[in-house]
């Protein structure tokens, strides 16, 4: 009992924390007096912190999370992002973090539209994390500021020097030798305040301890997030007049110290850059191939292909022909990387391909395989087409692709943790009346195909709305993520045997109305599971599906051959007296497969996990849910341990309350934190 009372004082202790009063103050202010048509203006997120209190820069350091702001009504106007005043260090015991005090203001470029007249109004949903010393609180609010076009608007005062956007960007050059990093002050510029990184590229300890050595400054990559090797820094410090001003670093290779040449690299993983239009320009209009990963860190096989890139013939080629590889990480919700991918006629990841000026794009398979890469390779060097993207096939042809996409996706390995179920489900009906089994194939079927009609729905009306989502695109959700991690913990649990919440989840029991309601659900949550992966072929048909010229009954369609195609081996499996009567009987075998298939469930969800740390990016609440998955384990145990049916009534009560308490207080109080 003295486990259950510590598990019930930390869920309160959770949930006292949720209802912290807010001490910020958030408001729009304007800074334009004279709002005219078809020009820029200038409006500003406020915040004014109680004492003591702090929110976050855009690089917010250890830990934190920096504001954003989600608008509803902008009166037909385009608002920009933040432009962010220089930050300050705060010291927390060794938590280094870079945040803002007392009051500060978020600029926004309004681009009022040219036809604009009467009165422009701004409605959005502000969200920030405050903190003290003892402890951070997410906070949100709805914010409005309504202007009038023309003269005589209030216009809130401010300083323009505290914002390094709003000043000329300094330009010098550093240098990197794997262990420390060294920046040239730029000539003549007295700059001996922090230098903070606009991105976490080194660590935020190196940021506070960083030394002046002569006219360099030099930063510490013991905890670099990054191989700094060439390409550009930004950042931010405080110039002589008191304000801020930032600084662009050119990387270059450290200068010679009479050590031999290292070794050339037998792997590319060295040798991957970010991925921007830009980058890609350059390097295309200087004459080099280019090859680009559209990838994510949900996308399972995303993570699968990169198995290729450390195939030594591989990376030896790509060295050897000079190509520069650029990485497009569509992790979170990023348009410009979207955009792109309609570029190829696709709206979902994997898309890996190379590109050279003057030839058409060389498209590579979802799967992606060494002899394929040297293959394309070999045709863009030679300057012949590999694989280009085309849209003449008939749209029976896409039909089929669609078809046997959903069928491979049961290959696929986001389906691997689902497959103790199914097993345990072919099992179980074994010597089952015919009538039973082909009802559990309908209901799975039905469960697989009512799924990808509704993501299809869910998918269109996004679109419509204005949205560049694709096949995937739920996973670029931190709460989706959570939920599913947590789903996967709970189902893992009860095929360990630590409580039982029954076999219906695999398909198995359609003998009465919950078990035909759990059947269909097993399809609803194989589906689930399947969309972080893309078959051979299902990408380009997802791109013809979700095309602007398909319409919705064609996209609905194709999305219903998707479903068809993964639903037909249990299918006819189940509708098959032959190849059911080659299944073993049930017996004592099921229970150790049962237990022993737990563990690919925990897998999935130590994976969701680390794609959490790289959605939320907040290692503070990452920490916090890890550690709230330990107490869904703990509730979970409590409701097996003493709310089994040899306990008494009393016992099973308690269980029941206390787990429900713990399950249902971690859950509220991870998803009312999430970043």
């Amino acid at each position: 009992m003295r486990f259950l009372v510590l598990g019930l004082l930390s869920c309160f202790a959770l949930l006292g924390e949720i209802s912290a009063a807010v001490r910020t103050k958030v408001d729009l202010v304007n800074l334009t007096p004279d709002i005219r048509p078809g020009e820029k203006a200038l409006i500003a997120m406020r915040f004014r912190c109680d004492p003591h209190f702090h929110i976050y820069w855009k690089n917010p350091g250890d830990a934190g999370q920096s504001p954003t702001v989600e608008w509803t009504e902008v009166s037909g106007a385009t608002i920009g992002a933040f432009v962010w005043p220089g930050p300050m260090l705060l010291d927390q015991s060794g938590v280094y973090n870079f945040v803002y005090e007392n009051e500060t203001l978020l600029l926004m470029e309004v681009a009022v539209p040219a036809d604009a007249k009467g009165t422009l109004t701004f409605k959005g949903k502000a969200e920030w994390l405050e903190c003290d010393d003892s402890g951070c609180w997410p906070h949100d609010k709805l914010v409005e500021l309504s202007v009038k076009v023309g003269a005589g608007n209030a216009a809130y005062k401010y300083d323009p020097k505290p914002y390094p956007a709003l000043r000329p960007r300094l330009t010098t050059t550093a240098t990197s030798d794997g262990k420390s990093l060294t920046v040239a002050i730029p000539g003549g510029e007295k700059l001996t305040q922090t230098w903070f990184p606009e991105r976490g590229f080194i660590s935020p300890t190196a940021t506070a301890k960083q030394k002046r050595v002569g006219e360099s400054v030099v930063l510490d990559l013991a905890d670099a997030t990054e191989t700094l090797d060439s390409g550009e820094l930004i950042f931010t410090t405080r110039a002589p007049d008191g304000g801020f001003v930032d600084i662009k670093a050119i990387l270059g290779p450290a200068a010679p110290k009479g050590a031999p040449a290292p070794a050339a690299p037998t792997k590319t993983s060295s040798e991957w850059q970010p991925w921007t239009p830009e980058a890609q320009a350059a390097a295309l209009a200087a004459g080099k191939t280019v090859y680009v990963d559209f990838t994510a860190r949900w996308c399972a096989t995303c993570q699968v292909n990169k198995r290729v890139y450390t195939q030594d013939d591989v990376s030896q080629a790509m060295s050897s022909a000079g190509v520069v590889m650029l990485k497009a990480d569509w992790t979170k919700k990023d348009e410009v990387i979207a955009q792109e991918l309609g570029k190829y006629g696709r709206t979902g990841i994997p898309l890996n391909v190379f590109l050279k000026a003057g030839q058409p794009p060389a498209i590579l398979s979802e799967a992606l395989t060494g002899t394929e890469v040297l293959a394309a390779l070999t045709a863009v060097s030679a300057g012949r087409a590999y694989q280009a993207e085309s849209t003449t096939h008939s749209f029976f042809i896409w039909l089929l692709f669609a078809f046997g996409g959903g069928a491979l996706l049961n290959l696929m390995p986001c389906v691997f943790p689902m497959i103790g179920l199914k097993v345990l489900g072919f099992a179980k009906e074994a010597g089952a009346a015919r009538g039973t089994v082909i009802l559990n194939g309908l209901l799975y079927s039905a469960g697989v195909i009512v799924s990808f009609l509704a993501l299809a729905l869910l998918i269109l009306a996004l679109k419509s709305g204005g949205s560049s989502v694709g096949w995937g695109f739920q996973m670029q959700s931190p709460g989706f993520v959570l939920a599913t991690c947590v789903l996967m913990i709970v189902l893992g649990l009860s095929m360990a045997g630590v409580f039982e919440i029954g076999m219906g989840l695999g398909g198995v029991s359609a003998g009465d109305g919950d078990g035909r309601v759990a059947t269909f659900l097993s399809g609803v949550l194989t589906t689930v599971v399947a969309t972080p992966c893309t078959a051979p072929g299902l990408g380009a048909a997802l791109g013809f599906a979700l095309d602007k010229d398909r319409s919705t009954g064609e996209t609905l369609l194709f999305f219903t051959v998707i479903g068809i195609g993964m639903a037909l081996p249990y299918l006819l499996l189940s509708m098959s007296p032959r190849l059911a009567a080659l299944l073993p009987r049930p017996g004592e075998w099921m229970e150790s497969l049962k237990q022993g298939m737990s563990f690919p469930l925990f897998g999935y969800a130590l994976y969701l996990l680390w794609v959490l740390n790289a959605l939320v990016e907040d290692a503070a609440w990452v920490r916090d849910a890890s550690l709230g998955l330990a107490l869904v384990a703990t509730a979970c145990w409590i409701f097996g341990r003493w709310g089994a049916l040899h306990r008494t009534d009393q016992e099973r009560r308690t269980a029941k309350v206390v787990a429900t308490v713990v399950f249902g207080g971690t859950m509220a109080y991870l998803f009312t934190t999430l970043p």
